[in-house]
């Protein structure tokens, strides 16, 4: 159990008509391993509480997301889902909803044999699905922009800066994107194959993409026997310097990757390989920790499928006795 007579912010009345106890779960999205993937902290709330005591709760944890988790209302069957960062609310996690949807699938009566949810976001309705040893969540396709020469110059020297090598940026970057409607604080960067796992860059420099840029997504083809490409995401100006596994970046890696595969297919005088159609590319995350997404896009609803494992690592209670009446 976990008690922080912090919570209560000093003499402010208590909060009135919620649960004191909440339940929560600690877990890692896209792998297997106790130490690896991405953790989530879920939160179970049967009432929504005040921002602050929700970013209290964020400090408390010190985790690259907590997620917030509402019962259905009254004549709906979908949860309530709000994401947290260590530094702010966001208003998409990909990890999150499958650490989430993992969560609740485990207080469900497996009597009742529900394998499918329904949540209600920032980023509209999104769901989830039980299928074989994971959990596959539906995400909004995103788009991106190509940046101007004078933009990819920017994002060069910002990179070369970061690498500690002159001109490294220019030598690396293959396209420099900036995300379309729902991720316009994305900026999308392919890089040169092999380059990526090995990169330590110094990420405070990423910062200087702000404010346009807040989340860079960087990612490289793959030599790896059947992995598509890899991916790294970093996130200074929101509190994440690198975000272990990044399942929202997958929204605009999916598209991405799936167009480069349709046109290569094309250039080399094949049919289509359906890669817009649904058929899966296994993307890895090259992070300290890594993981492992299997990602479907689907041009004609701009909608991706996002499957991966679920690691649970501890369950709790959060003692709110000095803050809830």
């Amino acid at each position: 159990m976990i008690t922080n007579s912090s919570l209560s912010g000093g003499d402010k009345p208590k909060i009135k008509g919620t649960s004191r106890y909440l339940e929560f779960q600690t877990l890692n999205a896209f792998t297997q391993d106790t130490f690896g993937g991405n953790p989530a902290v879920i939160v179970f709330l049967q009432d929504m509480l005040p921002d602050d005591v929700l970013k209290k709760i964020n400090d408390q944890f010190n985790q690259p997301i907590v997620v917030y988790v509402s019962p259905p209302k009254p004549g709906s069957t979908a949860y309530g889902l709000r994401w947290f960062t260590p530094s702010n609310e966001v208003n998409i996690c990909g990890h999150g909803t499958l650490a989430a949807a993992e969560a609740i699938f485990r207080r469900i009566d497996p009597a009742e044999d529900i394998t499918t949810l329904e949540f209600h976001s920032k980023s509209g309705r999104l769901t989830a699905q039980r299928v074989p040893d994971k959990i596959r969540i539906e995400l909004p396709a995103g788009t991106t922009v190509p940046a101007s020469a004078e933009e990819t110059r920017v994002i060069e020297d910002v990179f070369s800066r970061a690498l500690g090598k002159s001109g490294a940026g220019a030598s690396v970057i293959r396209y420099a994107g900036f995300g379309g409607p729902g991720f316009n604080n994305y900026l999308l960067v392919e890089v040169d194959v092999a380059e990526l796992a090995t990169w330590q860059p110094k990420v405070q420099h990423f910062a200087e993409l702000a404010p346009r840029t807040q989340v860079l997504v960087v990612t490289s083809a793959s030599r790896k026997e059947g992995i598509a490409y890899e991916t790294r995401l970093f996130a200074p100006v929101i509190g994440l310097p690198e975000d272990h596994v990044c399942g929202s970046a997958q929204c605009l890696n999916g598209p991405y990757w799936a167009r480069k595969a349709e046109a290569q297919r094309a250039a080399d005088g094949l049919a289509s390989g359906n890669y817009a159609n649904g058929r899966p590319q296994h993307a890895k995350a090259v992070s300290r920790r890594g993981g492992d997404l299997w990602v479907r896009y689907f041009a004609d609803i701009q909608r991706i499928q996002l499957d991966g494992n679920v690691k649970v690592v501890s369950t709790g209670t959060l003692d709110l006795t000095d803050v809830i009446a």
